[in-house]
């Protein structure tokens, strides 16, 4: 049943990535109120995902927008931009404070947004406008909720978002780890006692999604998994490496390679494309006429898999919830491991909670070592992590299951 509520979300969902979407939808599904309102900074994509999955709802999307004169990425640099820099020249705030006064709640979606890297010159236009609903809605003494989030690495921008959190007056500090987002949280002013721990907004997919039509069927019998947004370039200097590994795979455990872009062009279909023209027992899922990678296709492909083996966090959160083995390769972000090891781990940990595992079996360093890594200990990875998916697992997801219900209803519904 549908609910009478009227709520709204901000976040980096209008990007065509599948992670910032399928979380959105999945919270959207979950919450069963009808009345829903988008605050976007790319609205054309939202309406794809509008028309494809959110049908039955009465979705209005708010573009977040600016005046000409603010130059985000040059001021940035030079000052810290406080709460009343983003409403000043905030070009549509009379439309979004008109829509938001109609809201029960600000929903900000989960993700990992809050830190240095979205922060920087090409990412900080897009990060305050996510920003400008919350201080809208904080103007309005409206409570503001935010779900899975992870929070940090910060560097010298902690004052930036120390004043935005510290400014706010009625929200609720959702965080999908407890491994580093609590300490770093902490040096923006955020008090470890404020904060909930739950899971990914994705970890716990709405069975409606899970059992739509797929888009696109793909029939392999025996198959891994693969996805990576490496530079081309690297990849082809690399290729013979790739090709080994395609060939070790296919000859010692008769598996295929299924590539899995999560996103279009360099971001993941690119690298599609270059494999096909290259590597033999192969196949990849083409996204290009689709748009996006479809939600139900992602979950069902990655269940049915022997194996994953993915820089993509979110590849490590659905294969942690339909129990398939993953190799998560940790990329470098603001020059260290910090970023992703913290979502990783933190989800890992979510998930194995009172199970012994080693770390070394799910997340590697390197990519061409991880393909060397599964090449060698294919048997020992997928044997080990499969045996990790035991009755401990079951009450772990139970409980994360009934952590998330209760933080939506309480905050939200």
């Amino acid at each position: 049943m549908i609910e009478k509520r009227k709520i709204g979300f901000t976040g980096p969902f209008a990007d065509v990535n599948f992670g910032d979407y399928a979380m959105v939808v999945n919270n959207i599904y979950d919450l069963e109120i009808s009345d829903i309102v988008l605050f976007s900074y790319d609205s054309p994509f939202l309406n794809t995902i509008k028309k494809d999955y959110l049908s039955n709802f009465n979705i209005n999307i708010v573009d977040v927008k600016f005046k000409d004169k603010f130059n985000i990425a040059e001021e940035s640099k030079t000052r810290i931009l406080t709460p009343i820099d983003i409403l000043h020249n905030l070009l549509n705030y009379d439309e979004i404070a008109s829509v938001m006064s109609d809201l029960d709640v600000l929903v900000v979606n989960g993700g990992g947004y809050f830190n240095s890297l979205w922060s920087m010159p090409h990412r900080i236009e897009r990060l305050l406008k996510i920003i400008a609903p919350i201080l809208v809605a904080n103007n309005l003494n409206k409570r503001v909720v935010f779900t899975g989030n992870s929070y940090g690495p910060f560097t010298d921008d902690a004052e930036f978002f120390g004043c935005t959190f510290n400014a706010l007056k009625n929200s609720v500090i959702g965080s999908r780890d407890n491994l580093l987002s609590p300490m770093w949280a902490s040096q923006i002013g955020i008090d470890k006692d404020r904060i909930e721990f739950i899971p990914d907004d994705f970890f716990i997919v709405n069975e409606k999604l899970i059992n739509k039509d797929l888009r696109r069927p793909i029939k392999l019998e025996r198959y891994i998994v693969m996805e990576t947004f490496l530079p081309i370039d690297f990849i082809k200097k690399n290729i013979q490496l790739f090709k080994k590994f395609s060939h070790n795979i296919h000859q010692k455990f008769g598996l295929s390679i299924l590539f899995l872009p999560f996103n279009l062009k360099h971001g993941g279909m690119d690298q599609a494309l270059y494999f096909e023209s290259t590597l033999s027992n192969y196949t990849y899922f083409d996204i290009d006429s689709i748009g996006y990678l479809p939600i139900e296709d992602a979950t069902e492909l990655i269940k049915k898999a022997e194996l994953v083996i993915s820089s993509r966090y979110h590849a490590l959160v659905v294969a942690l919830s339909v129990e398939t083995p993953i190799v998560s390769v940790l990329k470098d972000v603001l020059g260290d491991k910090r970023y992703y090891y913290n979502k990783n781990l933190g989800m890992l940990n979510q998930a194995l909670n009172g199970i012994d595992f080693d770390e070394r079996d799910y997340l590697r360093l390197d990519y061409l070592e991880a393909l060397d890594f599964i090449s060698e200990h294919f048997e020992h990875i997928t044997r080990v992590q499969r045996n990790n998916y035991n009755y401990l697992y079951e009450k772990n997801m139970e409980k994360l299951k009934q952590k998330r219900k209760s933080f939506l209803d309480r905050n939200i519904k």
